[in-house]
């Protein structure tokens, strides 16, 4: 277990690509629903207090979303056999950030009455590195999947990321947070 997770690690600091990830159905499937259920728990302890139903369907969806992404942009290249590391890559990623993300979460104040305090910018700023972050290891999965250079990885990730935003957004709406 720890060789897996520090497989996913190095992937996060840019160390290794997805050509080096498991592709055995089981192992992909696994980090699918691990994917989903960490996401699932960070969901759970937004702001907007999503119920348990919009909780699971927002990961299952924007993992749809990516799955079909990747697998539309890397068959448009002739590389659709290369889907199943990246997608495992993706989501692994995809588990440490939101891992990383939920502490984060936890201890913001959904509803500041006053001023936005130095600790609230603190908050703010290692959750906009994070969102960096993750744009980074998106673009140098695809990047590599693609083989094509960085930038041009990080511009997929881009638009796979916002697609994925919009169709999770439409498809699972939340309600506001009321003050």
């Amino acid at each position: 277990m720890q060789s897996i997770i520090s497989l996913f690690w190095n992937l996060c600091l840019l160390r290794t690509g997805p050509e080096h990830m498991p592709t055995v159905g089981f192992f992909v499937g696994l980090v699918l629903a691990l994917n989903i259920l960490v996401s699932t728990l960070v969901a759970l302890s937004a702001p907007a207090e999503p119920t348990l139903l919009q909780a699971v369907s927002i990961p299952v969806v924007a993992a749809a979303v990516l799955a079909g992404c990747t697998l539309l942009i890397l068959r448009m290249k002739n590389l659709g056999h290369r889907f199943t590391a990246t997608i495992t890559a993706l989501l692994g990623a995809d588990i440490i950030i939101t891992a990383l993300s939920w502490p984060l979460l936890l201890i913001a104040d959904p509803t500041p009455t006053g001023p936005v305090s130095g600790f609230d910018w603190l908050l703010i700023i290692a959750q906009l590195a994070l969102v960096f972050w993750w744009v980074t290891i998106a673009g140098f999965i695809f990047s590599r999947a693609l083989a094509v250079p960085m930038p041009q990885g990080v511009a997929v990730a881009v638009f796979i990321i916002l697609a994925s935003l919009m169709v999770t957004a439409s498809v699972v709406p939340l309600s506001a947070v009321q003050a």
